[in-house]
């Protein structure tokens, strides 16, 4: 059926991969009315809706910006114009759209602009907290950055008041919303900077450093006499190493507050893919956050208009993110390129590795263009489990399809039937396994050694493409699990001793149901994939061949 929807050879092609993920992140990121609907309750489920249509299961929900919040608080000024909205019993915009994402089985984290604060002197930190603003080499707080727009304006990292004001910020938001389930950070950084053109040069930050590198600075000492110290002592990439190591402890901070206090919310961060580029013009040291397993999701900004560059570039970030969940940001619809190369893109960043892609943004692909009719036909009736709440649950859901799918190709003589009752009675093993550690061993042996032996390669191949990235998540998940010190993961056993399905939130529902917390909603999908893959699989092989040899 999804293959005869297709209206293209190419979209054909690419459809083959990106809809046949029973594990599969499908997210866009979200500023609050860019649609011009969401004055109402009534307005912004219409918009809930149509991202749910569109097989969309995350939202990275704009939530700090331009230092406002869409959450009511008191530390935060509410988004200037959203008073005037009414959301019916729910207090603001935030616990609005969370809950009613919820509903339609969308999972909703709130994307933060962190240090970075707009570019109006009408902001509530300029006004009152001129002593927190980050100071650019001109001695001013408009930043080089954002020059087209007078100059941004960024809190100051080095400030520990600052730091520990959006720690609490955030973690005031996550208690009060429990719906929204993570935090997506963004603007974790300096603005963008070079010698002779840099920033951060806050009182605050050149007594810290001259403190550590053992610095005599003069009585109210100047950006300029601060700077020459810095040359004439050779200590530049300290300066910029200092900078980096401070929003380093922030990215900790921040780790560690959600882990001691909302253990199962995710921690993500929106990056861009050449580390050595942002570790000196933004201060990120993004290897770092990884080697130390602060991050739960990256969401690379894989922001290229070639599938091959996609590809590449996912690739390459693969090799960094073996112990955190991978979900490309895409950029087709916001260049406006076609249906066909969005298509191909997120094929590209699936065979690349990635657990799944987020677009930016969503006025570009629902509001003013509108990729809704593409994104319907491929992953709307496609339910599918985030994989940052895969469980064992899951694994036995995506097993059980597999085995009634090989029995009935035995029926019809297409397999070996006494070769796969052997693989039914290994899948019920893994099923039965007692321990988070035991499923993945036996998942992970079954899909490096064992599957072959039980169907011919063909299908065995196919399934594969489902397991393999099943295989991945369970391997992440519970590596984050291990470092969090919870168990998410493994949820079969309560303390009564009987089957417990996980709770709601781990999968896509369609939106005129209420969210279904009996783990079932991932069968439609495998149904669907394993269909097109069992029955159609040398067509999908010579497809796929032909999709290769064009890029």
């Amino acid at each position: 059926v999804l293959m005869q929807n297709l209206k293209t050879h190419q979209q054909a092609v690419a459809s083959a991969s990106v809809a046949d993920n029973a594990v599969h992140a499908r997210g866009v990121w979200h500023r609050p009315n860019v649609s011009g609907k969401e004055t109402t309750l009534q307005g912004l489920c219409e918009v809930l809706d149509t991202f749910a249509d569109a097989g969309i299961n995350m939202v990275f929900l704009e939530t700090f910006y331009h230092g406002m919040t869409v959450f009511k608080t008191n530390r935060v000024q509410y988004y200037k114009g959203f008073e005037q909205f009414q959301y019916g019993d729910y207090p603001d915009y935030l616990t609005a759209f969370a809950s009613e994402a919820e509903k339609r089985g969308i999972e909703v984290h709130a994307w933060v602009q962190d240090f970075y604060i707009g570019v109006s002197d009408e902001n509530n930190f300029v006004k009152y907290y001129p002593d927190w603003l980050l100071t650019a080499q001109n001695g001013g707080y408009r930043q080089t950055e954002g020059k087209e727009s007078g100059g941004y304006i960024f809190l100051d990292p080095a400030n520990a008041e600052v730091r520990q004001f959006l720690v609490d910020f955030y973690d005031e938001l996550l208690t009060k919303v429990p719906q929204v389930k993570g935090l997506n950070l963004d603007y974790i950084r300096y603005p963008v900077s070079s010698v002779g053109d840099d920033t951060g040069f806050t009182a605050t930050a050149m007594q810290q450093f001259s403190s550590r590198y053992g610095l005599n600075l003069p009585q109210n000492c100047t950006i300029n006499q601060f700077i020459s110290l810095l040359n004439s002592n050779n200590l530049q990439n300290d300066w910029t190493k200092f900078r980096a190591e401070i929003v380093t402890g922030f990215v900790q901070q921040v780790f560690d507050m959600v882990n001691e206090k909302h253990p199962t919310a995710m921690l993500s961060t929106a990056i861009f893919p050449d580390f050595q580029v942002t570790y000196n013009t933004k201060k990120q040291d993004i290897s770092t956050w990884l080697e130390n397993d602060f991050i739960d999701i990256v969401t690379p900004m894989v922001y290229y208009y070639e599938a091959s560059q996609v590809q590449s570039a996912v690739s390459d970030m693969m090799e960094k993110c073996k112990n955190c969940f991978c979900y490309t940001g895409l950029y087709a619809t916001y260049h406006n390129q076609s249906q066909e190369e969005l298509l191909a893109q997120i094929n590209a960043s699936d065979v690349a590795g990635a657990d799944g892609f987020v677009l930016f943004d969503s006025a570009k692909t629902f509001f003013q263009n509108d990729y809704s009719d593409v994104l319907q036909s491929n992953f709307g009736s496609v339910h599918s489990t985030l994989p940052h709440c895969v469980t064992d649950f899951t694994v036995k859901t995506v097993l059980t399809e597999l085995t009634q799918r090989f029995s009935a190709l035995a029926e019809e003589g297409k397999e070996n039937a006494d070769k796969v009752k052997l693989f039914q009675k290994e899948a019920e093993a893994i099923c039965g396994g007692q321990s988070a550690d035991e499923i993945k061993g036996a998942l992970n042996r079954l899909v490096e050694y064992n599957l072959t032996q039980y169907v011919s390669a063909n299908n065995a191949q196919a399934a594969l493409q489902i397991l393999r990235p099943l295989q991945r998540c369970v391997e992440v998940r519970c590596g984050r699990d291990a470092v969090k010190g919870v168990e998410t993961f493994y949820t079969s056993t309560s303390d009564d001793g009987n089957e417990t399905p996980p709770s709601g939130g781990n999968s896509q529902t369609p939106p005129d149901n209420p969210p279904s917390d009996d783990g079932n909603d991932i069968l439609p999908l495998v149904g669907i994939a394993l269909c097109i893959l069992f029955v159609g699989v040398a067509a999908g092989f010579v497809l796929a061949k032909a999709l290769k040899k064009k890029r």
